[in-house]
C-alpha cells in the first residue's frame, strides 16, 4: 500500500504547495508574500524588486533603513510603490541589498532597442 504523503504522478504544483501551505504557518506567510510581490510587480517593478530582494536577505524595513540612513518610512513607501525615490536614496539601497544600481538610457532604431547603461555609485 502507498504512502498516503507520497508524490503521486501527475500531482500538480500547486496542489503540493497548498498542502505544505495548510500545515505550516511559515510556509504559508512566504507564499503570501510572493504573491504580494508578484502583483506589485505589475504595476511598480522597481518597489517589488527593492522588497523581494529585502525579503531574501531576511531583512526587516527597519534594518534595511537604518542601514541605509533613512526612515523606515521611507523604506515602507518605496515598497509599496507610493513614492519616487531619487538616486542617491536608491543607491544607498542597493549597497544594503548588496547589489549594483545601474540606470540605463534606450533608444528604438529602426525597430531595435538599443541600450546605454551605467553603474550608479
Amino acid at each position: 500500500m502507498a504512502n498516503s504523503r507520497s508524490s503521486p504522478i501527475g500531482r500538480k504544483a500547486s496542489d503540493a504547495a497548498d498542502e505544505r501551505a495548510a500545515n505550516n504557518e511559515e510556509y504559508q506567510a512566504v507564499r503570501a508574500e510572493y504573491a504580494r510581490i508578484r502583483e506589485l510587480r505589475k504595476t511598480n517593478p522597481i518597489a517589488a524588486h527593492l522588497r523581494e530582494r529585502r525579503f531574501e536577505l531576511g531583512l526587516t524595513q527597519q534594518e534595511v533603513a537604518t542601514a541605509a540612513g533613512t526612515s523606515h518610512t521611507a523604506i515602507s513607501r518605496l515598497e509599496s510603490g507610493t513614492h519616487t525615490p531619487s538616486l542617491e536614496t536608491l543607491r544607498k539601497i542597493a549597497v544594503v541589498l548588496d547589489e549594483e544600481l545601474l540606470i540605463c538610457f534606450q533608444r528604438d532604431i529602426d525597430g531595435e532597442l538599443e541600450r546605454d547603461f551605467a553603474a550608479v555609485g
